[in-house]
């Protein structure tokens, strides 16, 4: 690619590490950000008041590394993964944002790739997610891939339009790095969940802060709140390599079982969460159902809160979806729920 001239300016990237009683993994996690080629970056770690010495561990790694991009916030209380989302989001100011959750690392091209990705030349997105490597606690490969990442693989439809190395920038515009891998955009008109983690996603600023400032009831699964709300706007670019290591120690938040191939199993206790995170969802996109309309087309969100019910069928019951739905969905929903009442008469008259 050729440099540009006249030079610009690249953009710097918020680190935010997330920690709670992970004083066993976060100095991997500190160590990944120092080694990041792309060198535009301010990182605050967030410890949310651990039992364990995290604080104090890293406060004395950050004294022994002296590297001023580096600071901590330690909150006096303990509150919860959004709670800490949403401070170290309050402690910077740059138009993207990164989380790494404690336990994970970034590999030393992480920030360049996504950079480049979100300066193409085809499509301005509101996140980008990448692959990951599943390890162990001791950080030995489990997979090659998170299975739950929409990139393109052999075999499956495409679902959305692919970038080239060629639209993406790179070593031209000083980021030193240039990808060999097309990229995939995702426009917001897909639902459900296409990334993999927290730690593999950056997010634009301007996408983000409405949405973390939104009173979700959940304080847990931040990702899928903040990642589902942000795609609404502008869409998702998917980066089909590895630049990171996700880490299976049997504590994690999302799951505590040994990992069995293919997709990672969720505890019981997460896919009743799931339920929860869905009822956040639906009120974020009943609050802002005028902005993403207006932003993406009339019948915007009729579609995200059709593919709501379909997934979470309690929320047909919200008295404020109604509304939002269209005709043809709106009669979909009628008939289910003669349908069901059918059943629940005869059933009770059976017994």
């Amino acid at each position: 690619m050729q440099r540009l001239f006249p030079p610009v300016e690249l953009p710097h990237v918020d680190v935010v590490i997330t920690c709670y009683n992970y004083r066993a993994y976060v100095e991997d996690a500190i160590r990944s950000v120092l080694t990041q080629t792309y060198r535009r970056w301010n990182c605050v770690i967030v410890d949310d008041a651990s039992t364990d010495g995290s604080a104090e561990h890293i406060r004395q790694l950050l004294e022994t590394i002296g590297d001023r991009r580096l600071r901590l916030l330690a909150r006096s209380q303990h509150g919860s993964q959004i709670e800490a989302f949403r401070d170290g989001l309050a402690a910077g100011n740059r138009s993207f944002v990164a989380f790494l959750d404690a336990d994970d690392v970034w590999l030393p091209n992480f920030l360049a790739a996504h950079v480049s990705a979100h300066l193409n030349s085809l499509h301005s997105a509101s996140l980008s997610s990448s692959d990951v490597l599943l390890v162990d606690r001791g950080r030995v490969v489990l997979s090659g891939t998170y299975l739950g990442l929409r990139k393109q693989r052999p075999g499956e439809a495409p679902i959305g339009v692919a970038i080239p190395p060629a639209n993406q920038l790179g070593e031209g515009a000083g980021i030193g790095y240039a990808s060999e891998h097309s990229i995939t955009y995702v426009g917001p008109k897909t639902y459900g969940w296409i990334w993999a983690p927290t730690s593999s996603m950056v997010f634009r600023r301007g996408v983000l802060e409405p949405v973390l400032a939104f009173p979700f009831k959940v304080r847990t699964g931040t990702d899928y709140l903040a990642a589902t709300c942000a795609h609404m706007v502008a869409g998702s670019l998917l980066l089909p390599e590895f630049l990171g290591l996700y880490r299976l120690h049997g504590a994690n938040i999302s799951t505590n079982s040994l990992y069995a191939g293919g997709h990672v199993q969720h505890s019981p206790a997460n896919k009743a969460k799931q339920i929860a995170l869905g009822a956040d969802v639906f009120d974020y996109v009943a609050a802002n159902s005028a902005r993403l309309d207006a932003i993406n087309g009339k019948g915007f969100v009729s579609g995200i809160l059709a593919h709501h019910v379909r997934r979470f069928g309690h929320l047909i019951d919200d008295p404020r979806i109604w509304p939002l739905l269209d005709r043809k969905s709106r009669w979909r929903r009628q008939r289910k729920r003669f349908a069901r009442g059918l059943r629940r008469l005869f059933g009770m008259a059976s017994a």
